[in-house]
C-alpha cells in the first residue's frame, strides 16, 4: 500500500473526513496498514508517558531511566495496544450478540485501527501546565472515531453504535484504571503500564 496514500488518509481523519472509514472497510489491502497505525500510536501515546515523567518534575519518583523507559514506553505500549485490542472485541460483540448486527470482523478491525489515530496525540503529554489537555483529548476523539468506524462497519443503527463502542471504552479505561491505582496504593506511579500510568497522571493533578 502507498504510504503516501495512508498518510493522506490520516490527514483526512484528523480534519474529521471519516468517509475515510467507508474506503477502508472493505479493503483487504488496509489491514496491515491498519493494525500498524494502531501499533505506531499507541507507541507515540507511550512516548509520551516517558516523556512526561522526564520533563514534569515529580520529587517521589524513585524509579530510575530504565525502569520509567521499560514500563511507560516498551511494556506499557504494548499493554495499551492489548486492551485497545479488547475494547474493539467488545465493541463486536456488543453489536453481533446483543443488537444482533451484521459486522464484519476483519472490516471492523480495519476501521477501528485508523480510528485508533488520537492516541498519537498523547506524544504531547510532556508538555508542562496543559499536559492533562494530551491525556483527556485523545481519549475524547478516540471515542468519537470509534463510534464512526463501528457506524461504518455495521448495520447498526446510532444507538446501538454508540453503547457498543462505549462499553468498549469503558471496559478499556476500568482496566487501565484499576491497573493505575493499585501500582503506588494512590495517584501516579512509573510503576504502571503505559494506559494505566496516563489515567495515573490523570489521577494525580492535584
Amino acid at each position: 500500500m502507498d504510504p503516501n496514500v495512508i498518510l493522506n488518509r490520516l490527514l483526512r481523519l484528523a480534519m474529521l473526513d471519516t468517509s475515510v472509514f467507508d474506503e477502508v472497510r472493505d479493503d483487504e489491502r488496509e489491514t496491515v496498514p491498519a493494525l500498524v497505525i494502531a501499533v505506531v500510536a499507541a507507541f507515540l501515546a507511550g512516548l509520551g508517558t516517558f516523556l512526561w515523567w522526564q520533563v514534569v518534575p515529580k520529587g517521589d519518583v524513585r524509579d530510575g531511566f530504565d525502569n520509567i523507559f521499560l514500563n511507560s514506553f516498551v511494556l506499557g505500549s504494548i499493554f495499551l495496544v492489548v486492551m485497545y485490542g479488547v475494547a474493539v472485541l467488545v465493541v463486536y460483540v456488543a453489536l453481533v450478540q446483543f443488537f444482533k448486527a451484521q459486522v464484519d470482523l476483519q472490516g471492523l478491525i480495519r476501521v477501528m485501527g485508523y480510528a485508533a489515530w488520537p492516541l498519537a496525540l498523547s506524544v504531547l503529554m510532556f508538555i508542562p501546565a496543559i499536559f492533562p489537555v494530551f491525556s483527556l483529548v485523545p481519549l475524547a476523539l478516540l471515542f468519537v472515531m470509534m463510534i464512526y468506524a463501528a457506524q461504518s462497519a455495521s448495520g447498526a443503527d446510532s444507538t446501538q453504535v454508540v453503547i457498543s463502542c462505549l462499553a468498549g471504552v469503558v471496559v478499556m479505561v476500568f482496566v487501565l484504571g484499576i491497573i493505575a491505582a493499585s501500582s503506588s496504593g494512590y495517584g501516579v506511579s512509573p510503576d504502571a503500564p503505559m494506559g494505566a500510568g496516563q489515567f495515573g497522571i490523570l489521577f494525580d493533578w492535584n
